[in-house]
């Protein structure tokens, strides 16, 4: 069973930029109905990430400046749920330790995100940005420069990550 919550990147993704009649196929407004069997058939097929990702890619490709500084947030959503047994975070502004994932936002500049990454026990920060995160940037940013003009120059970098 999948934890509360976890198909909102599947919602920011549909919502972002318009691209909901992009992926549906639909030049209007569908009926509510309708945008439920598709979104439905779409989750059913498990290709949720794989789309995230491609769409990571074009919002980065139309925007290779914004792509260039990148910032990394996360955010903690206490899970109310009992189906699962979930590691436990302190939670400011209940002032508790409570059942929670973790969500890590990177963002461009422009405050509009490019993707989520979700963990239901946390590992940390520092963790999740060394296997999660910067891994996708590496493959996803673009115009990044070659290892042999990284290795020329010292100054160059890919790109900047702020946390």
């Amino acid at each position: 069973m999948a934890l509360p919550g976890s198909n909102r990147l599947k919602r920011c993704a549909i919502t972002r930029r318009g691209n909901g009649g992009k992926l549906l196929g639909l030049d209007r407004a569908p009926e509510v109905r309708t945008l439920r069997v598709k979104v439905k058939t779409l989750a059913d097929q498990n290709q949720a990430f794989s789309w995230s990702s491609e769409l990571c890619k074009e919002w980065m490709a139309e925007a290779p400046q914004e792509a260039a500084v990148l910032y990394v947030d996360g955010h903690v959503r206490v899970y109310y749920g009992n189906h699962q047994a979930i590691t436990k975070h302190y939670i400011a502004r209940e002032r508790l330790c409570l059942s929670a994932t973790a969500d890590y936002w990177v963002t461009p500049w422009t405050a509009s995100h490019f993707f989520v990454v979700s963990q239901a026990v946390d590992p940390g920060l520092l963790q999740v940005l060394e296997c999660d995160i910067v891994p996708r940037l590496e493959n996803d940013v673009p115009n990044q420069p070659s290892a042999d003009q990284l290795e020329a120059d010292p100054l160059l970098h890919r790109f900047t990550v702020v946390f």
